[in-house]
């Protein structure tokens, strides 16, 4: 799921291995449609575009080719592919200082070529090269507040690294995928009707995972995607800020080519490992920690939320997992207005204070908002404390690194926006218990993260081995 994965290969690159079972090598074609079920694309607090299928069921549809050519290469199983689709998504388009407007067109391509290796039976690793473009059509049009819209154009450049899984659930043979993508080019342009602004988003990623049933000759594939960019550079005074997208929907499709595959025998393995793997989710309660404190007046503060957690991980042996993770930590909101107070630790936009310094509020309406997500990847030692008629029940610890994003956002109500945006990697540790009945588990942990602003959480969480 995480590009720390890489640390899993490089453990076990060294142990080679045959299987038994047939592969298959030859050319596939597969097409099919998409359909996307909730689309958000966020600046926080300043502007969101939202589409959900209940308003937009018939708008919201995609085409999907795929292309596939396995082959041998000095014996073991390799891959080449080409991936591509069309996405037309029409959003309603809210800001806390232009207003809204309705059924605007969302036009997204992307494109990706990679090359994969079959680490082990269940398990092929591919990286190469992505490129994804993004058309808003809004020009022209005015919104409730009589401002006028135009188009804009996103393009990002990206390096996938994708875990393909063979995870059978029950009697559906199906095939769980799991992506982390590095952006490392962003260009965007804003097309105002006083001249275009250009500018570079170069630093973001993307989180997407999916499970693809097949159904009589055809693929049912939900999907979940999710991207961060960070704050773009200058053109003038404007500015793009730091954004998040996320989305559900589903693929279907139809595969050609199967029939004239070529089966073998006995290709080689990257790893001889023990191939248990292991997908969840998760539900949390979160506390980030603004560091704020001493709020006279009518200024207050919530620093607890729920946040979300999709995590997969390997059974290493009887005693140890390493896992990796995606977690969405909610928000942080002091809110406060004009004759309030508070007091800051030194963090507040950039530690532009010193610790102990007593803020103003300044105006009314005016909130601070902080948003927090992570990737991390930990080894989670475990042991087994009671084993009764199937049930497994164990206690965990959790230690690992986390690579984690944080905005803050200083808000007044339709007058200012300032956000300021944090990123880095730090440690993070966790205890927990887990009770497994065959290959469902449920688990309860507690975890803490060091960040720029500091995270605390408690989650209850389901999974699968495969």
């Amino acid at each position: 799921m995480i590009r720390k994965l890489i640390l899993f290969i490089l453990a076990n690159v060294f142990l080679l291995s045959y299987a038994n079972a047939d592969d298959k090598i030859g050319m596939t074609h597969e097409l099919g449609l998409q359909v996307t079920g909730y689309y958000d694309y966020n600046e926080p607090e300043f502007m969101h575009n939202r589409s959900e299928l209940q308003d937009q069921w018939i708008d919201n549809f995609g085409l999907v080719y795929n292309f596939k050519n396995s082959f041998l290469l000095n014996d073991f199983l390799t891959e080449l592919e080409f991936d591509s689709d069309f996405r037309r998504i029409e959003y309603d388009y809210w800001s806390d200082r232009t207003g809204t407007l309705d059924d605007v067109e969302n036009f997204v391509y992307n494109l990706r070529g990679l090359y994969g290796v079959q680490l082990t039976d269940k398990l092929m690793l591919k990286s190469g090269f992505g490129y994804r473009y993004l058309l808003d059509q809004d020009d022209g049009r005015l919104s409730t507040t009589g401002h006028s819209g135009y188009d804009r154009i996103q393009e990002y450049k990206y390096i996938p690294i994708v875990a393909e899984l063979v995870a059978p659930i029950g009697s559906i043979n199906g095939k769980l995928k799991l992506e982390y993508d590095h952006v490392f080019w962003g260009h965007n342009e804003s097309k105002l009707s006083s001249g275009a602004l250009k500018f570079r988003n170069d630093d973001g990623y993307m989180v997407k995972a999916s499970y693809k049933i097949p159904y009589k000759g055809f693929y049912l594939e939900p999907y979940y995607e999710f991207q961060s960019i960070e704050e773009s550079t200058l053109d003038g005074s404007a500015q793009e800020p730091s954004n998040t997208t996320d989305e559900f929907g589903i693929r279907l499709t139809k595969k050609f080519g199967d029939d004239k595959l070529t089966s073998i025998s006995k290709a080689k393995r990257i790893a001889n490992i023990n191939d248990d793997y292991y997908f969840g989710f998760g539900l949390m309660q979160t506390e980030v920690e603004s560091g704020f404190s001493a709020l006279t007046g009518t200024a207050a503060q919530d620093e607890k939320d729920w946040g979300q957690q999709l995590f997969a991980g390997i059974n290493l042996n009887e005693y140890l997992d390493l896992e990796f993770a995606f977690n969405k930590f909610g928000e942080t909101i002091l809110s406060c207005n004009n004759g309030d107070t508070f007091v800051t630790d030194g963090k507040y936009n950039q530690g532009a204070n010193s610790a102990g310094t007593t803020l103003a509020c300044g105006a009314d309406n005016r909130s601070v908002n902080i948003h927090s997500n992570s990737l991390s990847a930990a080894l989670k030692p475990k042991f087994d404390v009671a084993v009764n008629n199937d049930l497994d029940v164990s206690v965990f610890g959790t230690i690992g690194f986390t690579q984690w994003d944080q905005s803050e956002t200083t808000l007044t109500v339709a007058t200012s926006t300032a956000m300021n945006n944090y990123s880095g990697h730090d440690p993070f540790y966790g205890i927990g218990v887990t009770a497994q009945k065959n290959a469902l588990s449920f688990s309860l942990e507690y975890q803490d993260y060091d960040m720029y602003y500091d995270a605390k959480s408690i989650g209850a969480s389901i999974s699968y081995k495969f």
